[in-house]
């Protein structure tokens, strides 16, 4: 099992070799024995869209007038049942995203390769799967001898609940690294989320960004998106500073949202471009893993 300050071999693999190219090409190394082609089916079978019935809603309040009154409502919103979740929120103060439970995404994964599997990336030493600080758990997900990591959190749930949702959220979050359900998560919603509802049209603002410096420097137009965007990026780099393979795919994150080349300030005070605080990282735990495993073999 690869602890946090462990990359997985599988992960590193340079590539194949000339006389082999041709095999893996039918049969990649370390699948399991599925082809390319397999595989391919696989994933698109993944992300095929959930059924009706099969797909919930979970209500967010973004307006942070609504999040104070202890469940009144706000002069602008009024506390009203809504239609998709059916629960009491408020009218135009909330959003409801849509999503599908353990049992489905479970369901869909069994359907895909009855023998799917899943690890933490870290254990205590009981051997059984050890939370981050955030009490939050980094897992592999393997289908048809494909891995990707995914993150799950309970929220405020705790005891037996919490982790039951946690593996859940942690399974789910992975296989939407698949693009099982990708489809749900709508682009329109995830701004509203991540900006605190600055994305709504009705023009309402934002809760003041946590990173002031870094507004100072964006015009007043651009500033929230790409402040709330480094702030959640930037609590994901602390969390799993120790991590080279999550660290590489909060790269791929940044620069999906094109925030890659945008400031921040590292550990040491000093403020750099994002990108390169990232690949320094991941270089430096590169070659103390690789250093460690010469020594080993020593």
């Amino acid at each position: 099992m690869a602890t946090a300050n462990e990359a997985p071999a599988s992960s590193m693999a340079a590539g194949r070799t000339s006389h082999t190219q041709n095999q893996a090409d039918q049969r990649p190394a370390g699948t399991f024995g599925y082809t390319r082609a397999e595989q391919i089916e696989a994933l698109h079978k993944l992300r095929e869209p959930f059924l009706p019935k099969e797909i919930r809603h979970l209500p967010r309040v973004w307006c942070q007038a609504c999040k104070n009154s202890r469940g009144q409502g706000c002069q602008k919103h009024t506390i009203v049942k809504c239609e998709k979740c059916n629960q009491k929120m408020p009218r135009n103060g909330h959003i409801d995203l849509a999503y599908v439970g353990h049992a489905e995404a479970t369901n869909r994964l069994l359907n895909v390769d009855p023998f799917w599997d899943w690890e933490p990336l870290t254990v205590d030493e009981r051997g059984l799967p050890q939370v981050d600080g955030y009490r939050g758990l980094w897992i592999r997900l393997t289908v048809c001898g494909m891995s990707r990591l995914g993150y799950g959190h309970a929220g405020d749930k705790t005891g037996g609940d919490a982790v039951k949702e946690t593996i859940g959220d942690a399974i789910r979050n992975a296989g939407m690294r698949f693009g099982m359900a990708l489809d749900l998560w709508t682009s329109s919603d995830l701004e509203i989320v991540e900006s605190g509802g600055a994305s709504l049209a009705d023009g309402e603002s934002a809760a003041p960004a946590a990173n002031p410096t870094l507004k100072q420097q964006l015009s007043e137009a651009e500033a929230p998106k790409p402040v709330n965007q480094l702030n959640r990026l930037m609590g994901q780099v602390r969390d799993c500073w120790t991590n080279p393979i999550a660290l590489v795919q909060i790269k791929g994150d940044a620069e999906k949202h094109g925030v890659l080349d945008e400031e921040v300030q590292g550990p040491d005070g000093v403020w750099l471009p994002l990108r390169k605080l990232l690949d320094d990282r991941i270089a430096d735990l590169n070659q103390s893993i690789a250093a460690g495993n010469e020594r080993g073999v020593a």
